[in-house]
């Protein structure tokens, strides 16, 4: 799956569980954070950003640790 494709599997599954408005802010801070833009991003970036939104408190906090790293590998799996 290319990266935009993958971009939109982890914001839906963020707005699945946090709604549209607080899923973008997620994307954003992890985005700045790493230093990545969403869009034109290659895999590697990508990867970056998914262990970002899956280390960011919020989304730790709701899906629990264990939770948050079994998003992180399932959006990996995207890319790979």
């Amino acid at each position: 799956m290319d990266s935009a494709s993958a971009v939109e599997q982890l914001r839906s599954k963020l707005e699945s569980s946090f709604g549209k408005s607080l899923a973008m802010m997620i994307i954003i801070a992890a985005s700045s954070k790493v230093g990545v833009s969403t869009i034109g991003m290659d895999r590697e970036q990508f990867t970056r950003l998914a262990e970002a939104v899956a280390n960011d408190q919020r989304v730790r906090d709701m899906w629990g640790a264990a939770g948050a790293a079994e998003a992180a590998a399932e959006w990996r799996r995207l890319v790979a």
